[in-house]
C-alpha cells in the first residue's frame, strides 16, 4: 500500500487550511444574520414556542452549509481557473495575484462606488416609470431612520459584503467559469467564459435577493424586475472585480457599494 509522499501531504494539508480559513473568514456573516433574523422567525406563529438556540440554529444550518460547500469549491478550483484570493495565496500558496492588494483598491472602491450609483439611478428610474412602487436600494423597509440604517451595519458588511462574495463569487462564479471552460476547452479560461460566468453568477445574486424578499412579503411583477435587475447589476461589477482583480477587491467593492447606500439612506432619514 503506497502512503502519499511529503509533497502530497503538504498539499492537502494546505487544501484544508484554505478551506477552513475561509470559512472562518465568512462565519461572521453566517452569525450576525441569524441573530437578526431572530425577532421575524419568532413573529411567526408556528415558531412561537421554539426556544432561541433551536431558532438561530434553523436559520444558519442552511448557510453554514453553503457556505462550507463554496469554499470547498473555491479552494479547489480558483487556483485552476486563474481566479485570484490574496488570503488563499498566503495559506495554498499557489496562483499568486498579479498585483498587491493595495494596488487594486482604488479599482475595487470606484467600481463599488460606481454600481452604487447606478443601482440608486435605477431605483429611482423605476419609481419614475412605476406609480406605487417604492426605491428599493436607499429605502428597503420604508422611510428610513438613522437607527434603523445604522443597525444594517454588520448585516451589510459582514455578510453582504464578505459571506456573499464567498458564495457568489468564491464558490459559485468559479465553479461556473470551470465547467464552462471545460466544455469550451483551451489552456485556461478566456474572455468568453468568463463573461458567461459573471453574467450567469449576477443573475443568480439577483434571483437569490429575490427569494429572500419573497420569503417576508409578496412581491408585484414591476418590484421582481426591479430587484433582480438591480442586483444583476451590482454583480456584473463585482464579477469582474474577481476575475480582474481578486476576491478581496470584489469584497471591498461590495463593502464600498454598502457605504454609499448608507450615506445616501443616512441623508434621507434626517
Amino acid at each position: 500500500m503506497q502512503t502519499p509522499s511529503t509533497a502530497e501531504r503538504a498539499r492537502q494539508s494546505s487544501f484544508v487550511k484554505g478551506v477552513v480559513t475561509m470559512f472562518v473568514l465568512g462565519l461572521p456573516g453566517v452569525v450576525v444574520v441569524g441573530v437578526s433574523l431572530l425577532g421575524s422567525l419568532r413573529s411567526l406563529p408556528q415558531f412561537a414556542g421554539a426556544s432561541t438556540p433551536a431558532l438561530f440554529l434553523l436559520i444558519v444550518t442552511q448557510p453554514l452549509l453553503l457556505l462550507a460547500l463554496s469554499c470547498l469549491v473555491g479552494t479547489a478550483l480558483a487556483p485552476r481557473t486563474r481566479l485570484n484570493s490574496h488570503v488563499l495565496y498566503r495559506i495554498v500558496g499557489r496562483t499568486q495575484p498579479p498585483v498587491l492588494f493595495g494596488e487594486e483598491l482604488p479599482a475595487a472602491i470606484g467600481v463599488g462606488v460606481g454600481v452604487a450609483v447606478i443601482a440608486i439611478a435605477l431605483d429611482g428610474l423605476f419609481t419614475v416609470l412605476v406609480p406605487g412602487l417604492s426605491p428599493l436600494v436607499v429605502r428597503p423597509m420604508g422611510d428610513p431612520t438613522v437607527f434603523s440604517v445604522l443597525e444594517t451595519v454588520s448585516n451589510r458588511f459582514l455578510y453582504g459584503g464578505i459571506t456573499e462574495e464567498l458564495f457568489l463569487r468564491y464558490g459559485f462564479m468559479t465553479l461556473v467559469v470551470w465547467g464552462c471552460w471545460k466544455l469550451a476547452g483551451g489552456k485556461r479560461p478566456s474572455s468568453r467564459v468568463m463573461w458567461t460566468a459573471i453574467g450567469i453568477s449576477a443573475l443568480v445574486f439577483g434571483l437569490g435577493h429575490l427569494l429572500a424578499m419573497v420569503a417576508f412579503s409578496s412581491v408585484a411583477p414591476a418590484l421582481l424586475v426591479q430587484i433582480v435587475l438591480t442586483n444583476a447589476v451590482i454583480g456584473v461589477g463585482l464579477g469582474w472585480l474577481y476575475w480582474g482583480e481578486s476576491l478581496e477587491s470584489a469584497m471591498v467593492g461590495h463593502i464600498s457599494f454598502g457605504v454609499v447606500v448608507m450615506v445616501v439612506s443616512l441623508l434621507l432619514s434626517l
